[in-house]
């Protein structure tokens, strides 16, 4: 079973790292796998990963994040506007919600809430989480898409082939993937501008022509 994990998470992360701000169908599928799974796993069944849904069998609940990635695939192919505004909030989403499990022991030992307070505090900062991710696409599309897409990509890549977290070497090709992807993107989307700027051109000067001729006439 992870070995099918593995070469499907290298696949996509690989695409999604060089080319997410144009495959919106991948970037979205994916993220809404990601993050449906873990918040799963975390708010559901106690877990801490999307991945250990599957470790500890917990077929339902996986089925359900399998399901929402599906739905996300099919959105990406026929809404790509409104997909770049979900991969915003389910990134932003998804960043609160480490932020969350990294501090949960402070807001759940040291400001002594309960658990269900704690859960109900978590909910709200993957809502305003969400909410920023939102807004910095809206503000920023292609900027953000490209950030937001290198770091689905590496984490998937590094999930999927299983590498030590507290390796040197790990962090040396993470950053070297990360590089290479923005620079990769950025590129094409450089190129784009430049296409379209020339497509605009001939127009631009056809436009000044007629004008100069009424201001002659």
């Amino acid at each position: 079973m992870f070995w099918i994990y593995g070469i499907i998470g290298i696949l996509f992360g690989v695409v999604i790292l060089f080319d997410g701000r144009r495959k919106l169908w991948a970037t979205l599928g994916i993220v809404s796998l990601t993050v449906s799974a873990r918040t799963l796993a975390v708010f559901a069944a106690g877990l801490e990963s999307g991945r250990d849904l599957i470790e500890f069998q917990q077929w339902n609940l996986a089925a359900i994040a399998i399901a929402i990635g599906i739905a996300g695939i099919v959105l990406g192919w026929l809404a790509p506007n409104l997909s770049v505004l979900i991969i915003g909030f389910a990134a932003g989403a998804d960043v609160a919600l480490w932020f969350y499990q990294i501090s949960s022991y402070l807001i759940i030992e040291v400001a002594q809430m309960s658990e269900l307070a704690a859960r109900g505090v978590g909910l709200g900062m993957i809502i305003i989480g969400g909410l920023l991710g939102l807004w910095l696409v809206r503000r920023n599309r292609d900027d953000a898409l490209i950030l937001i897409t290198m770091l689905i990509g590496v984490q998937l890549i590094q999930d999927a082939v299983g590498l030590n977290p507290d390796s040197s070497w790990t962090a040396i090709l993470i950053i070297t993937l990360g590089l290479a992807g923005i620079l990769t993107q950025y590129a094409v989307y450089l190129r784009e501008q430049q296409q379209a700027q020339k497509e605009l051109e001939p127009l631009a000067s056809s436009v000044a022509y007629f004008q100069d001729l009424e201001l002659n006439t």
